[in-house]
């Protein structure tokens, strides 16, 4: 009888280190998963991401090749190419709730900033994440009434952000009045503080929903100075000259680009 028992224990034990392996093996394919899976869902257009990698033990990790497709009702194939991002993880935190993230960096992103008629891309991606943030709910419930991933009854896994960074960053500009030629110019880096910290943590929708605000913010302040910039002239004869009693070419303008 004995040795009964201990063989079972010996069993559940072995099944029990296969499982840790697996997870923690398989660590970087469930994070791919569950970013494509969510982010979709959040953003309402396809997200894909090419690796993951993340280093438990000294607190790393990186994503590579993440991208955001556009949203129904726009040409352009990406509204996001967002290159690498690197983060820097408090590992003292993993195992609690929220989890502290010291930095995320997001380099050399490339976004695609195209005006339509009801608006432009990422204010409807924008709008699209802040929709589903706020129906997931302070519960954690997901937008069709269904439990979140977490099935013990526990509060879904928030994170806290100390420091996110936008850098060398480009914004291509899509718009008919362009007549297919592409305007490019430099984003400023942008800089995010304590994300989350104010009300005990962020969940990833609420986090995506403050990052492409912030850009989409950025985007269009710059992309539409650049427009003006590059393109008044051109423009100018697009939407009926400098006079003709509707307003002027700047004012038409302004209303073309959302400004």
């Amino acid at each position: 009888m004995i040795k009964k028992v201990a063989l079972a224990l010996a069993v559940i034990i072995l099944l029990v280190a296969g499982g840790v392996y697996y997870l923690f093996s398989n660590l970087d394919s469930l994070i791919k998963v569950a970013i494509e899976t969510y982010g979709t869902e959040a953003t309402q257009a396809r997200v894909s991401v090419g690796k993951v990698s993340i280093g438990l033990k000294d607190g790393s990790g990186a994503i590579s090749d993440m991208k955001v497709a556009n949203p129904k009702g726009f040409n352009t194939p990406e509204a996001l190419s967002l290159g690498e991002i690197s983060l820097k993880l408090d590992v003292a935190t993993l195992q609690q709730n929220p989890i502290v993230i010291k930095e995320v960096v997001i380099n050399r992103p490339q976004i695609t900033y195209e005006f339509a008629q009801g608006g432009s891309n990422l204010e409807t991606i924008q709008k699209n994440t802040q929709a589903y943030a706020q129906k997931m709910g302070p519960g954690g419930s997901k937008p069709d009434g269904a439990a979140t991933p977490a099935k013990d009854g526990k509060a879904e896994t928030k994170v806290i952000i100390e420091n996110l960074y936008v850098r060398s960053g480009q914004i291509g500009m899509s718009h008919a009045a362009l007549q297919g030629r592409a305007v490019n110019t430099p984003l400023p880096t942008i800089h995010l503080t304590d994300i989350g910290k104010s009300k005990g943590g962020a969940t990833p929708a609420e986090v995506a929903e403050r990052v492409l605000g912030s850009i989409s913010q950025q985007a269009a302040r710059v992309g539409g100075a650049e427009l003006q910039k590059q393109l008044g002239d051109q423009l100018k004869g697009a939407v009926g000259g400098v006079t003709g009693g509707a307003g002027s070419a700047s004012d038409k303008l302004k209303g073309l680009i959302g400004k």
